[in-house]
């Protein structure tokens, strides 16, 4: 077969969840003898490009031995992010679309690359659509009102209107039937998360959303097998993105308020928003058991999380599936994270970790005392872990490889 992926960004530019999981799935589908391409959205300057279509400037480059076709438009539209139609893009889509001819797609993420699933649809192509955010039911991914607080659903488009009036009305409307047509149209949906399952069924009760957990790389993966004893020194550990929904901010407070000396707290990442880099690095810049330390390859998490005690998720929005948190299970790494989503889906307070109120930094300031002064309370967590089965990214692509050829089978029958 020929599988098609469609993600809002990827490799080499951007290297959270999503793009890692439709990497593996290529890289994965590639090795079993399928042929495969991703198809994104870029945001490199105009020499990185070779060619265009109309408005649309367009690369092909290898990442990793997967083909890749990197799209932008020469004048960035506004609504870029919230719209799922794009008609500058639609071109440049129909003739890749006519191009490839793919026998099946799979939509890892529709933003910025709506209009590929438009064109799909109308060509008759199958595709199968995984839900790795909150996109296609908040035009901002992460649940989020104009106040930062947390949004409990868009409500038919209600909530949005309400209570993030910045966004345009009519594009509310547009996006909410445009992302049914998405949803209702493709042969399967599915979610790593059931927390996320749960929340697009509320919102579109008639929707089916199965699960398939993100599955791990575990050649990468290295067991934690510290011991534990009244005194030992503890290192706390956060990898990810430096943005405010990943509530950085209220880790470095909690952290700053904890008195002991013993203690440090390695920050692993980057943001793109720098006002906000610049902020929390401020906080911490008095503090010296604040480290703030480069992004990490996939390649070293393994030895990293080897030398951490805990990692900490602070996350102030839902999250869907976040790998950090199971790649530090997969390494025997006990999880403290906030309380709401996808992580309290995962973390069980005395079990494999514990859970603080969502953005809270006076509550995780207490948690961390509390395993502080008790290191102890890690060997039990970790003799938990040790039940906890994380599915290896072959067990994922084997599941999804059968959904493949179940639908390509079925378009078959019927064509």
């Amino acid at each position: 077969m020929k599988v098609l992926y469609l993600v809002h960004q990827f490799y080499p530019e951007y290297y959270t969840g999503t793009e890692k999981f439709v990497l593996n799935m290529a890289m994965m589908m590639q090795m079993l003898g399928h042929k495969v391409k991703v198809v994104t959205y870029s945001f490199y300057g105009d020499s990185f490009y070779d060619r265009s279509d109309g408005s649309i400037l367009i690369k092909e480059f290898l990442y990793k031995g997967i083909p890749v076709v990197a799209l932008r438009h020469k004048e960035i539209p506004g609504d870029l992010g919230y719209g799922l139609q794009n008609k500058d893009m639609a071109e440049a889509a129909e003739s890749l679309i006519s191009n490839e001819k793919p026998d099946i797609v799979h939509v890892g993420h529709s933003m910025r690359v709506g209009e590929f699933v438009k064109v799909v649809r109308s060509f008759g192509i199958p595709y199968i659509a995984t839900l790795t955010d909150f996109w296609l039911l908040c035009p901002k991914a992460v649940l989020f009102t104009s106040e930062g607080d947390l949004c409990a659903g868009a409500e038919n488009g209600d909530a949005c209107r309400k209570l993030c009036p910045e966004i345009p009305g009519e594009l509310v409307v547009q996006r909410i039937k445009s992302a049914r047509g998405v949803l209702f149209d493709a042969k399967r949906v599915v979610s790593p998360s059931r927390f996320v399952s749960s929340m697009f069924r509320r919102e579109i009760r008639d929707l089916n959303v199965g699960i398939v957990n993100h599955g791990m790389s575990y050649g990468k993966i290295k067991k934690n097998k510290k011991v534990y004893k009244k005194q030992d020194r503890l290192t706390f550990f956060y990898g990810g993105s430096f943005n405010h929904h990943k509530g950085v901010h209220v880790l470095i407070d909690a952290f700053k308020r904890v008195t002991a000396d013993g203690v440090s707290l390695k920050v692993y990442g980057s943001g793109t928003d720098q006002l906000y880099v610049d902020a929390i690095k401020d906080v911490a810049k008095d503090d010296k058991r604040i480290e703030f330390c480069s992004v990490f390859s996939e390649n070293q998490i393994g030895d990293i999380l080897a030398n951490v005690d805990v990692v900490i998720v602070p996350s102030l929005w839902y999250e869907n599936y976040p790998l950090v948190l199971h790649e530090s299970l997969a390494c025997n790494v006990p999880v403290i994270a906030s309380n709401v989503g996808g992580m309290a889906e995962k973390i069980k307070n005395g079990i494999n970790g514990f859970t603080f109120q969502l953005g809270k930094s006076g509550h995780l300031k207490e948690t961390l005392e509390m395993l502080i002064n008790n290191p102890e309370i890690l060997n039990v967590l970790k003799n938990n872990i040790k039940n906890y089965i994380i599915p290896t990214v072959e067990q994922e692509a084997y599941v999804y490889e059968k959904e493949y050829k179940s639908i390509y089978a079925n378009q078959q029958r019927n064509s």
